[in-house]
């Protein structure tokens, strides 16, 4: 309960920082200043999943897996370290040199060619530090996880928030303000676990290497099909409609998205959790931790999802502006998808953990094809409310289809 209270406050902190610089974003700037910036950190989104490279899940499972072994994570988190800046490094090059063709081909809003240049320069910085938060996950370190978050997003709402509303810079001047204070940080977080790093042969060893990249190829395509399953439809829309539908529904998902909050912080604890018990060969007890988390998950999600419904207007307003009051309807289609899959969310990383990482790809590639196949169809017969209908019709498919999977994995 204490490592879920810290994952909370860390997730907390992160969803509220987020929330606090669309709010502000959206009543500076309109629903077409928040659809660029949107735009922008969903690109930058997606290409954190190949930057990063899965390198931070290996670290957690392969830390809680030998955690008497003090050798073999440091090979494993020094070689991580290694592959983390090299992964980082490619990703940001590509997508500098994809900018142009991204903004002006693709979105056709030429202002967003020098937004996802900038965010490209965050990838070699960020990968590190998904490698120090994997490898304090798996030590179950999670004073320090809240830490390194917490710092990380009061400092990127605080610049952001400064650099548009006393220096007026715009969107420019959001984007900044997550890139900069991202780069600062990361830079400095590898001294949280300064205690399990070596030098020398440690920083390319050829097994620790060999496992943390295999294990992170099929991270990185399951996340990143997983991504493209709950931003595809800001994509399209982009693509289809404008920066202003963007805007609208980009506050339709944020009110969405409270609802896996806690079952986020959860999966925290019960991926080092699982990838322990397993190591044990302990099955019952990884059964009886997924029925009971995703009971209380689904219980907590449902009661967020009434208070949405009942003050959903209410919030927008509030929040927001009444010109971002169309997000309404999309959110209540969106709420019946996040309600049924909050649950899993709480527990999503149980295949990884027990080392069946390459199922999880397969399911979130059938159902990324599905969600991109509805959204083609529906978006330009139905707008806005053809994407929260791609969205919550993929949530319900992948929900089943990966419980079905646990469960017969677990026998």
């Amino acid at each position: 309960m204490i490592d879920v209270q810290w994952a909370f406050i860390s997730i907390a902190t992160a969803s509220l920082a987020h929330f606090i610089l669309r709010i502000v974003l959206g009543r500076e700037l309109g629903p077409e200043g928040l659809g660029v910036y949107t735009l922008a950190f969903t690109i930058y989104l997606l290409g954190m999943q190949f930057a990063a490279f899965g390198i931070g899940s290996a670290l957690t499972k392969y830390v809680a897996e030998f955690l008497e072994d003090k050798v073999a994570i440091r090979n494993y988190v020094s070689s991580g370290m290694t592959s983390s800046i090299i992964t980082g490094g490619l990703m940001g090059v590509v997508l500098f040199l994809l900018a142009p063709y991204i903004a002006i081909s693709f979105f056709h809003v030429p202002e967003l060619e020098p937004l996802v240049q900038l965010t490209a320069l965050r990838y070699p910085f960020i990968a590190i530090q998904k490698a120090v938060l994997g490898t304090l996950n798996g030590f179950r370190r999670m004073h320090l996880y809240a830490l390194l978050n917490i710092i990380q997003n009061v400092t990127v709402v605080a610049v952001s928030i400064a650099l548009v509303l006393l220096f007026e810079m715009g969107v420019i001047g959001a984007v900044i303000g997550f890139v900069g204070p991202t780069i600062l940080v990361s830079a400095l977080c590898p001294i949280l676990i300064r205690d399990c790093m070596g030098f020398g042969a440690s920083l390319w060893n050829t097994a620790a290497l060999r496992a943390t990249t295999i294990f992170g190829f099929y991270v990185v395509l399951g996340n990143s099909v997983s991504f493209l399953n709950t931003q595809i439809d800001s994509i399209m829309i982009g693509y289809y409609l404008s920066p202003i539908e963007v805007g609208i529904y980009a506050v339709a998902v944020l009110l969405a998205q409270t609802l896996t909050l806690i079952p986020g912080a959860v999966q925290r604890v019960t991926a080092p959790a699982t990838a322990t018990l397993y190591g044990k060969g302990d099955i019952g007890a990884i059964r009886k931790i997924i029925y009971s988390t995703m009971k209380k998950a689904f219980l907590v999600s449902a009661a967020i999802a009434l208070v949405l419904v009942i003050f959903g207007q209410f919030f927008i307003s509030l929040f927001f502006t009444p010109e971002f009051l169309p997000a309404y309807v999309p959110l209540l289609v969106l709420l019946i998808g996040h309600t049924i899959f909050a649950p899993f969310m709480a527990i999503g990383s149980t295949l990884a953990s027990i080392g069946k990482v390459n199922i999880p790809f397969r399911i979130h590639f059938i159902c990324g094809v599905l969600n991109i196949a509805l959204n083609i169809l529906l978006i330009p017969l139905f707008g806005i409310m053809g994407a929260a209908v791609s969205t919550t019709i993929t949530h319900i498919v992948n929900f089943v289809i990966h419980i079905t999977v646990i469960k017969r994995a677990l026998i």
